[in-house]
């Protein structure tokens, strides 16, 4: 079987990752150290490319998340904050490999905190 969290993903996040803290939602305002590849330029939303959107992004590892204790249900009403700016994470969605869905990674939907 393929590793693609090491062959692949591991690569990529090495040159294009930029160091994140995600803020959870919870009573102690926990906060996780993670590194995202910055889509703030635009990912596009939704399956059919005629009518789909572009709305800023960023995409994570989920072997990140869980590596940090933490679930992709930590991402609900959760904010980011890298590259300069504080982000909430308006949705989310996994973008699994061949090898499975944890193995993949998670592309955050945002909006610029205010």
């Amino acid at each position: 079987m393929i590793d693609y969290g090491d062959l692949l993903l591991a690569p990529l996040y090495t040159a294009f990752g930029v160091p994140a803290i995600l803020t959870i939602d919870d009573s102690d305002a926990t906060e996780a150290d993670l590194t995202v590849i910055d889509k703030t330029g635009g990912v596009m939303v939704g399956d059919n490319v005629a009518i789909g959107t572009v709305e800023p992004g960023a995409i994570l590892r989920l072997s990140d998340l869980l590596g940090v204790g933490l679930t992709r249900a930590s991402l609900d009403e959760a904010t980011i904050a890298f590259s300069g700016n504080v982000w909430r994470i308006v949705s989310h969605h996994p973008k699994p490999v061949p090898s499975g869905e944890t193995a993949g990674e998670i592309v955050l939907i945002l909006e610029l905190q205010s």
